[in-house]
């Protein structure tokens, strides 16, 4: 290349110069075109995902002198040691109240997520908008949310479209399921 021409010369033996392209810049045009948001400008779903984040950490790290109310432990922090511990030492109502509550509260942000950050069906994303349109994307996804809802798989949900009632029902659905068995699973073995 010849900097003062701002060209490419031709490689010994060619004709003509290389021609360069910047990579992507049109599928990048489109993107902001298209009218959708960026993925990563900000968004309000993650204020209230990094509070229960800290509130999280903050329960975790005072475990140790909440081991004899763990039915606050479970509310702070709902990991599954907290909820094994909880489960034969509170009535079933009140574990089961506080764990759905508790295990509930971040999923409609990550569901949101989701849907925001969703690929677009056209343009650079194709392919994985073509996944998430793919005829078991939405029973794969709603099986996911009832066997085991995490954030992981509302976003998911969220991501390939699924209604939001239908999600609420799976969501509650699940949850209740997972907390019936582990509380009947710490009676069985504790």
């Amino acid at each position: 290349m010849n900097p003062a021409a701002g060209v490419c010369a031709p490689a010994p033996g060619r004709l003509e110069a290389n021609r360069f392209r910047r990579p992507r810049a049109a599928e990048r045009t489109w993107f902001f075109r298209s009218g959708r948001r960026h993925p990563a400008g900000p968004t309000f779903d993650f204020v209230p995902l990094a509070f229960l984040s800290f509130v999280s950490v903050a329960g975790t790290l005072a475990a140790p002198a909440l081991r004899h109310n763990p039915l606050l432990l479970v509310a702070l922090s709902p990991r599954l040691p907290f909820l094994v511990l909880a489960a034969p030492r509170v009535g079933f109502l009140p574990f089961l109240l506080v764990g759905t509550v508790r295990l509930c509260l971040a999923d409609p942000f990550h569901f949101r997520l989701g849907r925001r950050l969703a690929p677009p069906v056209a343009g650079p994303c194709r392919l994985r908008g073509r996944l998430a349109r793919h005829r078991l994307a939405r029973p794969a996804s709603a099986a996911a949310v009832l066997l085991r809802p995490n954030g992981r798989h509302l976003a998911l949900a969220g991501a390939v479209g699924l209604r939001t009632a239908v999600v609420v029902a799976l969501d509650l659905t699940g949850t209740v399921m997972y907390l019936v068995g582990l509380h009947g699973a710490t009676a069985l073995f504790g």
